[in-house]
């Protein structure tokens, strides 16, 4: 080999500043030590890598080459001396800045183009790659190669550009000599000489479009990994390239050898190991502890029944069972909101464990508190330098600084560890032109997805869910998802996703179909099975209609003055601040007895309300410590916490949140001194949910909720949906569960019961919402069959586009701060490991604009120092006191607006 080859005039990694050792890394060897990661990572069968090759027919030494040479290609724009240019090497036998050269596009968009011209060269049979491949087969083999380089030069999160003659300023004839030069030493070192003849096929073709979502999130952590330089030390002395790649290989080993080894898989022999506190399975878990999972192929399984059920221990009952025989690695966990991930986390945080063998390490994430990251996982290879490795141009980002601003948020850690639990957002992104969506992908991959609370989406969300779960199936993923009021349509929108993923037959669930119930989409086909309910969780919840604020209070005072607890559930913010200010002011209660929880607090506040919540009205709280206690809350509190209330006031909602937060009205037995007892009967009074509502109106026309629950018309804009409720618990006076289940829930939703006229047209308004919702969200959606590609997307991921994974407004992350001696922003959390994402607090960006005047704010240069160091380019900092608190946020009332 030359050991003067013009490919070794071309740096590939450049330091900021001088320091010990070598200033910059020859690009030749750099990609020899991202060749090299994602070689060892595939013959490790490390992420899942060489079982995705077999499903290619490629699980095999030539795989394997065919993997080191692809890889090694990663970073061929890099070749071009409008890159070259921006970092200088005076005195150094790098090649000079030529002139009339430009840069008009990233180096991985500019490599893929270089491939294309190299490419075409090979097709008019000038030499260069893969020269021992006829002529006359050169063309069958381009659709695959340009599938392979797509994912390879696509390696910083999107897809390469398409080629475009602008591209062709960024070169000069030596850069395109010299990266030919390159690829025809690769492939003798990788003795890629010939290529499968089924690569022509457009079978395969599309089988390896399919899979080449995981491939590009493979090269992306292989692009990370090798740009390490703790493991991989710059090196600009020139030396042969199969030398080098010796050298590469022993690095790469040492660096994999730092990440988390794939945890063993405890057999599962009975629900004890998870759950050794549960002496009896309810009807729920029974069924999901005898239920046939033996059927090839990825499995969905709907769990429908009443709160109290057991439905998440039935869940991580039946994920044990799916991985234990081999359906899958870990287990994500997607909830609606924060607060359910929290109180999620605290559930598994001891039986999580009990999935793997004794002697195992897994790694269990929180998406939104990284302070319980398994520390194996935190420090592993992804903790790199973050100070030497240059960062290129402004839109020409360096592997090591993706790599820092991906695992600084702990919201996409989760997805990596064997066991996550976030928000269903983390893995919704899997499938929306978000940059590093394949590596979400990569995470997901070999996961059982659990999905709690699924009722409470919005159409946009719904639609993102059925790509989710077409993908997910499409991978081989299976998938368990738990609700207690879901929508006959909405159930059948969930199978039919699935089913079409995994090239099921069409699923046709049971139009008469019970409750509670459960759903198991396979191989086999769709089977339903009816389920019984124990009498400890039957409920009977009688309706009480209150028509102002004033009522509501009355019954706040009397069952405080009765020693008894309540909470009240307002539908806004400012609408649950005004209640509790006017409690405090009243002072009929005593201010240590009365608590507001809602979503606009710091993290660590948040979780303190939240811990005093639970602490306060949770199963195992002492009479003495519940007596005569009050919780003004939000949503926050109707989902996943296990919380028991004697008594409960509502803002009117629509019928399925209402049945969850009456599920959280007595929901324990107790005895006459409120101690918690096994066995029926309750001693306490009958349960009453009084519900705040206009008076009723069978011609309700628009503005019928009125000043007191304005708030509510703005949350809840199908007043329809309202107006139907109402109606029913009307008629019925009670909330019957499970009897009345499929008759309030598909009562509200199913149309069954006509709008009056005055509300035609906001239901009109909003049906055409729903659909619009659904077509944004169609289009948002990436389409697997069409591979790793910019028309993958409808808006060709489009980088200037903003996508979210939830319609309305959008939000703000502001992290609570004061500033110290120095004129430094300290975080509010004085203790722990992540200060920072325990400051954060997350407003709407209405809210924000409204109330920025009024706020106190670092200056500019402050706040972008802050939003490098922490990558977080779109951040607020809001300054409080160093306690915590200022006019405009407390710990006890939390961010307030202007009223």
């Amino acid at each position: 080999m030359n050991f003067d080859a013009s490919y070794l005039h071309y740096w590939g990694k450049s330091k900021k500043t001088i320091t010990t050792g070598d200033n910059y890394h020859l690009l030749v060897y750099h990609c020899l030590d991202v060749a090299a990661c994602g070689y060892i990572m595939a013959s490790e069968n490390r992420f899942g890598m060489r079982d995705v090759l077999a499903e290619l027919g490629l699980a095999s030494g030539f795989g394997y080459r065919w993997i080191g040479y692809l890889f090694a290609c990663h970073d061929l724009g890099k070749f071009a001396n409008g890159f070259q240019r921006l970092a200088a090497h005076p005195g150094s036998p790098l090649v000079l800045s030529a002139a009339g050269v430009n840069t008009p596009g990233r180096h991985d968009t500019l490599g893929f183009w270089l491939w294309d011209k190299l490419e075409t060269d090979w097709l008019d049979d000038k030499p260069g790659i893969f020269p021992e491949i006829s002529s006359d087969q050169r063309d069958e083999f381009i659709y695959a190669l340009d599938i392979w380089m797509a994912v390879s030069t696509g390696h910083h999160g999107f897809p390469p550009e398409k080629p475009n003659d602008c591209c062709v300023t960024a070169f000069t004839k030596h850069d395109i000599h010299a990266a030919n030069e390159y690829l025809t030493a690769l492939g003798k070192i990788f003795s890629i000489n010939l290529l499968p003849a089924e690569w022509k096929a457009s079978q395969w073709r599309k089988k390896l479009q399919q899979q080449s979502w995981f491939l590009a999130g493979v090269m992306t952590l292989a692009d990370w990994l090798g740009s390490d330089e703790n493991h991989f030390s710059f090196t600009s002395q020139p030396m042969p390239l199969e030398e080098y790649w010796i050298i590469a290989c022993d690095k790469a080993r040492k660096a994999l050898s730092t990440l988390p080894l794939s945890s063993n898989i405890r057999r599962y022999e009975g629900h004890q190991a998870l759950f050794p506190f549960i002496h009896s399975l309810t009807p729920l878990q029974q069924r999901a502890a005898d239920l046939d999972i033996s059927s090839a192929g990825p499995q969905l399984i709907v769990l429908e029944d009443v709160t109290g059920a057991g439905k998440t221990e039935a869940a991580m009952i039946l994920a044990h069972r799916l991985i234990s025989a081999g359906k899958g690695k870990g287990v994500y966990v997607g909830l609606p909101t924060m607060a359910t991930s929290n109180a999620m986390y605290q559930r598994l945080g001891k039986a999580y464990r009990k999935l793997f063998s004794d002697t195992a390490r897994p790694s269990l994430v929180l998406a939104h508190g990284a302070r319980h990251m398994s520390t194996a996982f935190r420090q592993s290879v992804w903790q790199t330098d973050k100070s030497q490795n240059m960062h290129y141009a402004q839109n020409d980002a360096s592997a090591v600084a993706e790599c820092n601003a991906w695992f600084a948020d702990s919201r996409k850690t989760a997805l990596l560890a064997e066991v996550g639990v976030g928000t269903l957002d983390q893995v919704l992104m899997a499938v929306m032109p978000f940059r590093h969506q394949s590596l979400r992908l990569v995470g997901l991959r070999d996961k059982v997805l659990i999905l709690d609370e699924v009722h409470a989406y919005d159409a946009y969300m719904v639609k993102l869910l059925e790509g989710l779960l077409w993908f997910h199936a499409a991978q081989g993923g299976s998938a368990i998802v738990l609700t207690a009021t879901l929508p006959a349509t909405l159930k059948e929108k969930l199978l039919t996703a699935f089913a079409a993923g995994a090239g099921f037959a069409a699923a046709n669930p049971a139009l008469d179909a019970g409750y509670p119930w459960l759903s198991h989409l396979s191989s086999t086909g769709l089977h339903e099975y009816p389920l019984q309910t124990r009498q400890e969780v039957k409920r009977c919840v009688a309706i009480n209609w209150l028509s102002d604020i004033d009522r509501a209070l009355e019954i706040i005072y009397r069952v405080v003055e009765a020693g008894q607890c309540i909470c009240w559930v307002r539908n806004t913010v400012d609408d649950a601040l005004m209640v509790f200010l006017r409690l405090l002011n009243d002072g009929k209660i005593a201010q240590q007895d009365l608590l507001l929880f809602h979503s606009r607090f710091a993290y660590a506040d948040r979780m303190t309300i939240e811990e005093n919540t639970l602490a306060w009205f949770g199963k195992d709280a002492a009479p003495e410590t519940r007596r005569g206690k009050v919780l003004i809350a939000t949503q926050v509190v109707e989902q996943s916490l296990d919380l028991d209330f004697d008594w409960m006031i509502s803002d009117l909602a629509p019928v399925d949140l209402l049945i969850q937060r009456a599920g959280r009205l007595q929901r324990h037995i107790r005895d006459a001194h409120w101690v918690c007892k096994s066995s029926l009967p309750d001693e306490r009074r009958s349960p009453i949910l009084h519900i705040l509502a206009p008076e009723w109106q069978e011609e309700a026309e628009e503005g019928w909720l009125g000043e007191a629950l304005r708030g509510t018309g703005y949350v809840y804009t199908d007043h329809a949906c309202l107006w139907r409720t109402q109606k029913l618990l009307r008629q019925y006076g009670e909330i019957r569960m499970p009897e009345m289940a499929r008759t309030l829930i598909d009562g509200v939703y199913e149309g069954q019961i006509p709008a009056p006229p005055g509300l035609k047209g906001i239901e009109d308004d909003v049906y055409g919402a729903l659909l619009s919702q659904r077509a944004a969200a169609r289009q948002n959606l990436l389409q697997r069959d069409k591979g790793y590609h910019r028309d993958a997307s409808d808006f060709l991921w489009d980088e200037g586009r903003e996508f979210s994974t939830r319609l309305g407004e959008t939000s703000v992350d502001v992290y609570l701060a004061w500033l110290d001696d120095d004129g430094q922003l300290q975080p509010v959390v004085k203790e722990g490991e992540f200060r920072w994402e325990m400051s954060r607090v997350q407003v709407r960006a209405s809210l924000w604009k409204q109330n920025v005047s009024r706020f106190s704010l670092p200056d500019e240069a402050l706040l972008e120092a802050f939003r490098k160091r922490h990558h977080r380019p779109v951040a607020q900092v809001l300054l409080v006191s160093e306690q915590g608190e200022a006019a405009y946020y407390s710990k006890r009332f939390g961010l307030s607006a202007a009223s």
